[in-house]
């Protein structure tokens, strides 16, 4: 996908530079159509999220820089709100930058805003929670427009059993049984999930999970659970079973990447405050604490 010509493996913390004197942290918030990427990760040979942001920091600076991401999304997962970070010497001012950015990136990949942040930041570990959405188009007929933007889910779904099987992924628990096995070793498979819900509207059904942390393709196995229980196939009994049974080769198919959207990444101290009526949300500068 080319660049408009237009005015090294992230993930780990050898993306943020020794900070010296003078070196700055910034923190960009991105969105991006992941179709025709092959995810958030450089890959040799293939287009990357992560590659064509360090080729547009490179353009600006003059050399390699490294960036991290947030969330290591998959190939044709999008982001409405994707958080990157790197160190680089003062240059730009933070709307120069910003237009420096977009000015060299695919016009698939927007940054939105840049923060200045201390030079130890790291876009990865200083995360304290994220929201994922998935999205279904439930009728007949897909949406020509809505092609690679969302899982085109045909049979008429039960949205009230699904949201009632959601309630089960509420809390703190062992995801064993939705977290696909990455081939890399896990020091735990414990994650809290703060918040589930369903918003539907017509055809359009969007499931949207909050929650600190995620196992690999832990969402889309999720929601592939889910939409088996609006179809009928799969009882609340028996996911309940797979769910304690802490066993991924028991759990439904995983649903497809491209209906997935990393909605945003949250940062700074986290408070839990109970609403009425639902599960706990998490609380801090900018995030909802009571229902929509």
């Amino acid at each position: 996908m080319p660049a408009r010509k237009e005015a090294g493996k992230s993930g780990t913390r050898s993306a943020v530079e020794p900070a010296g004197p003078a070196l700055v942290g910034y923190r960009l918030e991105l969105s991006y159509v992941g179709t025709g990427f092959s995810g958030w990760q450089r890959q040799k040979g293939r287009p990357s999220i992560q590659e064509a942001l360090e080729s547009a920091v490179a353009r600006i600076w003059g050399r390699s820089i490294p960036v991290a991401g947030a969330s290591r999304t998959d190939a044709g997962v999008h982001a409405l709100r994707q958080a990157a970070s790197f160190v680089a010497p003062p240059k730009l001012a933070p709307a120069e930058l910003r237009r420096a950015l977009n000015y060299y990136l695919p016009e698939a990949i927007r940054v939105c805003d840049v923060h200045p942040v201390a030079p130890s930041f790291h876009a990865r570990f200083a995360a304290r929670a994220k929201t994922y959405e998935y999205r279904l188009w439930n009728h007949e007929v897909l949406d020509p427009f809505l092609v690679d933007r969302v899982w085109h889910v045909p049979m008429p779904l039960a949205i009230a059993a699904m949201q009632e099987a959601g309630n089960l992924f509420v809390g703190t628990m062992d995801f064993s049984a939705f977290g696909t096995n990455s081939g890399k070793p896990s020091s735990s498979t414990v994650r809290t999930i703060s918040d589930l819900r369903l918003l539907h509207r017509g055809p359009s059904v969007r499931i949207r999970i909050t929650g600190d942390g995620f196992l690999y393709h832990m969402v889309r196995n999720i929601v592939g659970a889910l939409v088996r229980v609006g179809k009928g196939r799969l009882s609340l009994a028996g996911l309940r079973d797979i769910l304690e049974s802490r066993d991924r080769k028991r759990a439904p198919a995983s649903a497809p990447p491209w209906g997935l959207y990393l909605v945003r990444v949250y940062y700074g101290p986290i408070r839990r405050k109970p609403v009425a009526g639902g599960p706990l949300h998490w609380s801090n500068s900018g995030v909802r604490s009571r229902r929509e």
